[in-house]
């Protein structure tokens, strides 16, 4: 499934689909869903913010890479840390790849 969202003014094209999860996997050396399902676990907002934002950003890179020659350093590049503040912004971030995630798995 294909999908367009605006974040930060940009643009940007997502994928889902089997390679999906080997991507991830060649990208960052870990499984997809064991690191989402670390995800589901956290409970408290300020436990371990840091690698939830990690891994919702690599979930986003790898979501975009079949459209893009960047790194995942240069995709994190292209945003500012107000991103972090802006509660609209990361929740259509995160329903969107619900959303993605949702429609690989019904197919």
């Amino acid at each position: 499934m294909e999908k367009t969202i605006n974040i930060s003014g940009n643009d940007y094209r997502l994928k889902s689909s089997l390679f999906t999860i080997i991507s991830y996997k060649n990208t960052f050396g870990s499984e997809l869903f064991s690191d989402i399902a670390v995800l589901d676990k956290k409970n408290d907002a300020s436990e371990d913010t840091s690698q939830v934002i990690d891994t919702i950003f690599k979930i986003f890179y790898v979501l975009h890479k079949p459209f893009s020659s960047k790194s995942y350093d240069e995709f994190l590049n292209e945003f500012g840390f107000d991103i972090l503040s802006n509660e609209d912004q990361l929740t259509k971030l995160a329903e969107t790849i619900a959303e993605l995630f949702n429609n690989t798995k019904k197919g």
